[in-house]
This record gives C-alpha cells, structure tokens and sequence, in this order.
C-alpha cells in the first residue's frame, strides 16, 4: 500500500510540474521504485539518464494508450458516422506509434513495475465507461468516444507539459514535444467530432 501511494504521490508531482523533476533516478541496478539504469556520460562532463519525473511520465503515458485501445476497438462496429471512424483509425495508428517509442525508451532500463496500469487514472477509460460504450451505438457512442477522447488528449498535454518542465533526459522531453504537437491537432478534431454528434442534424445522417 505504502508503494501505491508513492507512485500515486509521483503522478501528481508529474502533473503539476513539480520539484520531482529534481530527484536523480536509482543507478544501482537494484529496482526500487524509481529506479533507472543509466551510465556517465563518456566526457566525465556530469550524470545524464532519466529522472523520476521522465519515468513516471513514461510510465503514465504506457498505461493511458494501453487503456484507450481498446475503446478504439469499439469504434467500427459502435459507430456509424464515417468521419468518426476515420478519426478513431488515425488516432489508434497515432497511439501505437507512441507506445512503439515509449518502450524503444524504455529500453535498457531497470524500471519499476507500472502501477499505473492497475488503476484508474485520469485520462484513462475506466471499466465502467468501456462498458456503456460497449452497449451503445450511433450517436450516443459518437459523443461518449469522443469525451473518452478528449480527456486522453488533454491530460497527455498537461502530462507532456509535466515532462518538458521537469524532466531531465533530453531524449525523453523532446518525445514529450512531439506527442503534445500531435495531441493538439486530434483535440480540435475530437471537439470537432463532439459537436457533429450533438448536432440537431446528426439523428438524420
């Protein structure tokens, strides 16, 4: 329990860009909670490798795209508007190609286990909402899709923004500056997707 809370404790910290950003990652090799193998750099010019705040962000960011595909799934046998369809295709391939370099950073790390994976976050779909979008269709699935969508997207922003502000590994803040460029393009579509579901003329299509 003391370990969950820590790594609860270390997701807010990320969040509101906090001092966590200034604690160094365990280099020992044994795995504790925050650890990270990591050498010196070669020149002697000072210790480089993550810190806590880029490996819980990697980490967060992992258990978000893990939860949201499976809503992505849904989407072409609950949806019967094309453009929705289109916009869930792009954004699955968009969020695959993220986990694909999320762990390609991960890799040579000595990590802790993600937590973050057994829990509800937020910007994470819970059980609860993979099930009501599971039972509903046309839409009333086009509207609660595109909500799940866009609290994803605005709390990869405000993770990203997190790991840009605090994080130390550059490898890992210009990867941040790459999703929040992408995360802001599907948002404004997501909005876009909401509005088209809401509209008077959406039961007619």
């Amino acid at each position: 329990m003391t370990r969950r809370r820590g790594v609860l404790a270390l997701a807010t910290l990320v969040l509101l860009g906090g001092a966590v950003g200034c604690s160094e990652p365990d280099r020992s090799g044994g795995g504790g909670p925050t650890a990270a193998a990591s050498s010196p750099p070669a020149d002697g010019t000072g210790v480089s490798g993550p810190n806590t705040t880029d490996i819980a962000w990697l980490q967060l960011l992992i258990a978000m795209n893990e939860r949201l595909l499976p809503v992505l799934d849904l989407v072409p046998s609950r949806s019967g508007d094309p453009a929705v369809q289109l916009y869930a295709s792009v954004a699955r391939r968009a969020r695959t190609a993220e986990l694909e370099s999320l762990r390609k950073l991960a890799t040579g790390l000595t990590l802790p286990e993600n937590e973050h994976l057994k829990h509800d976050m937020p910007g994470m779909p819970t059980a609860a909402q993979r099930a009501a979008l599971t039972s509903a269709s046309g839409n009333a699935f086009d509207r609660g899709f595109a909500a799940a969508m866009i609290a994803h997207l605005d709390q990869t922003s405000r993770l990203c923004a997190g790991e840009q502000n605090s994080g130390a590994d550059p490898a890992f803040r210009s990867l941040a500056e790459s999703i929040a460029r992408g995360v802001g393009e599907e948002r404004a579509r997501a909005s876009a997707l909401d509005a088209r579901a809401a509209s008077p003329s959406a039961n007619t299509r």
